[in-house]
């Protein structure tokens, strides 16, 4: 299979020259394992889904340390608990030594407690996504992500793709070995299959020993026609069975496991009629689309869940672009009683910028009037509006249109 260069590699070269660790965190299959090898080729690595690398970090990591110098690589980290006490006394021998461990994680809250607990200024931590735009079709990566700051600098990005080529990857999603074998339908819907399986009864059954698997594979799939909305946890109660802080859980379970992403309310507007409750999509459209039987273009194009399934789709992509460049950002949805919803809210050092995403070629003044109002009463730099038209210009003089094949 051919390895691909991810954006995100680079940065985490830099910051093993700052950090004496650095943490992956990231979904199974998103390419964890060969990016830690293609970042320290010649590092001594451990596999912890392997017997018998388990057994041997578990029984004494003190040891291995003294076996050697490192390098090292721990892939799948979160499976040896005892790993990150011995990680802290091997630090803290010589906190000037920079980039001599490596280790990866696909459950974030198993992970992160390690982490926060025993590593806390001790380790830089990062996360990998599935399939970048650029990433799947072999481009360079765009400008958008670091020209935030800068109006006159998001009018001069050059176009990188086209609505073709998106639809296609839409309809794919970015989960490295189907993506690449994306002809062979047959292959594609197996692999598909089998990962739904593997997470609900492998990583879902060890993590969370008690939890009714039934009733959370079936939150799952109707997770799937709530993706992009927002989400009424007492719907999801009824039809379960189960009690409103169970449905909580879950959705904590998806998210923890990075197959959801939760956006929740922006409560910084001066309005007094937002929204406060949480929406969120299922973060690959590749296995939505998958779960929603959709198998072609077509198929997408006139599903009711298309303008749902795009906008999760471009909102992963901007999300990752700013993980790959290690731009620090907060991010919201922002929706008053009156209906009147701007999809994305971006905060950081770029200040804040709402975006609005549609699927549409073309958008008219009327449909950008909450993206006005809001950029004069928060006080932003400008607005973005996203849609699959074919230049970048000015809306208005506080709305900027940046077509998707520009990200």
């Amino acid at each position: 299979m051919h390895i691909k260069t991810r954006n995100i590699q680079k940065h985490i070269l830099e910051l093993l020259d700052n950090f004496p660790a650095v943490v992956v965190l990231g979904a199974r299959q998103v390419g964890k394992s060969t990016l830690l090898k293609s970042l320290l080729p010649d590092a001594i690595s451990f596999d912890l889904e392997r017997r018998s690398d388990f057994q041997r970090v578990s029984d004494d990591p003190e040891l291995i340390f003294r076996e050697a110098d490192g390098p090292y690589v721990f892939d799948e980290a979160q499976l040896a608990p005892s790993l990150f006490n011995a990680l802290r006394v091997e630090i803290d021998r010589d906190r000037e030594r920079k980039g001599r461990f490596l280790l990866s994680g696909s459950s974030s809250p198993q992970l992160l407690n390690h982490v926060t607990e025993t590593l806390a200024g001790r380790c830089a931590i990062v996360e990998l996504g599935t399939f970048s735009w650029n990433e799947g079709l072999d481009k360079p990566a765009s400008a958008f992500y670091t020209s935030l700051s800068s109006l006159e600098q998001l009018k001069t990005l050059p176009s990188l793709n086209n609505y073709a080529e998106l639809l296609a990857q839409c309809l794919s999603g970015g989960y490295p070995e189907p993506f690449l074998n994306r002809g062979n339908e047959l292959f594609f819907d197996q692999w598909m299959e089998s990962y739904i399986q593997s997470y609900i009864e492998r990583d879902i059954r060890r993590l969370f020993p008690t939890l009714n698997l039934d009733a959370y594979q079936r939150f799952t799939k109707m997770l799937c026609f709530a993706s992009g909305d927002i989400i009424n946890l007492s719907n999801f109660s009824r039809s379960l069975g189960v009690s409103q802080p169970t449905v909580k859980k879950y959705i904590e379970i998806m998210e923890g496991t990075f197959m959801w992403r939760t956006l929740r309310s922006y409560e910084k507007s001066q309005s007094k009629s937002v929204v406060k409750m949480s929406k969120g999509h299922i973060r690959d459209t590749g296995l939505i689309c998958h779960l929603l039987n959709v198998h072609s273009v077509d198929d997408l194009k006139s599903h009711p869940q298309y303008g749902k399934i795009w906008e999760g789709f471009v909102i992963e992509q901007i999300l990752k672009g700013l993980q790959d460049h290690l731009i620090t950002h907060r991010c919201h949805y922002y929706r008053t009683r009156s209906k009147a919803e701007i999809d994305l809210i971006l905060e950081g050092r770029f200040g804040t910028i709402p975006i609005e995403i549609k699927a549409s070629y073309s958008t008219s003044k009327n449909q950008i009037r909450t993206l006005e109002n809001f950029v004069v009463s928060n006080q932003c730099p400008f607005g973005v509006l996203i849609n699959n038209g074919d230049d970048i210009y000015m809306l208005s003089k506080n709305v900027i249109q940046i077509p998707a094949n520009f990200l």
